[in-house]
């Protein structure tokens, strides 16, 4: 009999060490599932031919990123039909695949097809990429864990650079009015403009025409650099952003200049900080977030920093660490069980302790154990 926690901990185990499988193994099943499409990222050593799912459903509401990596001891087999994980020689529990959308596959007015232009976070939630570019990677300061230049380039060429009003506000009327699945919230992911005016036009302009043809309105989430101008901050709540996230990236100083050059650099850590305590203000106590990624740091500095964050009414959010193929820290070692459960731990007594932080989303998320945390599962 497994419980809750077993299967967070066995997703902690698949995020620390990932999964051995064979590059063609999905070939073997017969059911349709959604793939990865490598939005902004390539966390596993294949090619794109090689068809591989976003997640893994592990039960329990929990699902997780698919890392591949050859030194584990987890594998997958396909065995009658079913998707089987394994542990060393023994088989441990029969995993499940996620859905392909129901609305992938249709054409936009203009021929795109909707997969081009939506994204799905997790298992369900539908989002789009704006302004998929970031100019760090122009000045050669990207931060050390992103790909996303290189994904782009290759595997994510398949997205559209550009939304223009028309193909967003046809998109989203296709997804929110399909009844494939219930939408919690639209989750919005940018690159990083150099100018506020190229913020207006290319992220800005579209979250509005986004927003303007929900019927009806639900919230929208923004994960995204923060503007040079403040003010801008206002601007997206009047667009129809309802929760928005500035990503640290690690709360040590000297580690963020060494892991994020361009926004130590260019940017600025007292500033980010600004803009999060600006964003606060302006969006409301606990609909602002802060990530942090567990395993470029010290366990100790990132506990400080949820701390911080939490004390100012700046909800938490985090990311494991996994090795991307095209970035700098392509060859860096994924963090141990131990250091995620140790990290784990002090976020599950922070929760009780700030019982009004919430999750970003309110299901559980590929790379991240923030909602399972905060449901009580190490209880």
């Amino acid at each position: 009999m497994t419980s809750k926690r077993d299967t967070t901990e066995l997703k902690v185990s698949l995020l620390s060490n990932g999964v051995n499988f064979p590059l063609d193994l999905f070939e073997r099943y017969s059911g349709d599932f959604y793939e990865n499409l490598y939005v902004y990222g390539k966390t596993s050593r294949v090619k794109k031919e090689h068809r591989i799912p976003q997640v893994l459903l592990l039960g329990d509401g929990v699902i997780s990123a698919l890392l591949r990596r050859e030194n584990t001891p987890w594998s997958l087999r396909i065995e009658e039909n079913k998707v089987n994980l394994y542990h060393n020689s023994t088989h441990f529990r029969v995993l499940e695949l996620p859905e392909k959308p129901a609305y992938f596959g249709k054409l936009l007015g203009d021929g795109t097809p909707i997969e081009s232009i939506v994204a799905v976070a997790g298992e369900d939630t539908p989002g789009y990429f704006l302004f998929p570019q970031c100019y760090y990677f122009d000045k050669k300061l990207p931060c050390g864990f992103c790909s996303l230049k290189g994904t782009r380039n290759n595997e994510g060429k398949h997205f559209v650079t550009e939304y223009n009003e028309g193909n967003i506000s046809e998109a989203t009327r296709i997804f929110q009015n399909d009844d494939w699945r219930h939408i919690p919230l639209i989750s919005l992911t940018t690159g990083t403009t150099e100018t506020d005016d190229e913020n207006r036009e290319k992220i800005i302009k579209p979250i509005k025409a986004m927003y303007d043809v929900c019927d009806p309105k639900i919230p929208i989430h923004l994960l995204a650099h923060p503007p040079n101008d403040f003010g801008l901050i206002d601007e997206l709540k009047e667009a129809g952003v309802t929760t928005i996230a500035f990503n640290l990236e690690v709360f040590d100083r000297e580690i963020f200049g060494k892991t994020c050059p361009g926004k130590e650099k260019l940017y600025g850590y007292d500033k980010w900080i600004d803009s999060l305590e600006y964003a606060r203000n302006v969006f409301g106590d606990f609909n602002v977030y802060c990530g942090l990624v567990w395993g470029l740091e010290p366990p100790e500095s990132t506990i400080n920093g949820h701390r911080y964050f939490l004390e100012r009414g700046i909800n938490l959010a985090s990311n494991i660490f996994h090795t991307d193929q095209k970035s700098v820290f392509g060859n860096m070692p994924h963090p141990s069980e131990n250091l995620i459960m140790k990290i784990a731990t002090a976020q599950d007594k922070m929760y009780d302790e700030f019982p009004e932080a919430t999750t970003i989303f309110p299901v559980s998320m590929r790379s991240t154990i923030d909602w399972e945390i905060r449901q009580g599962y190490l209880k």
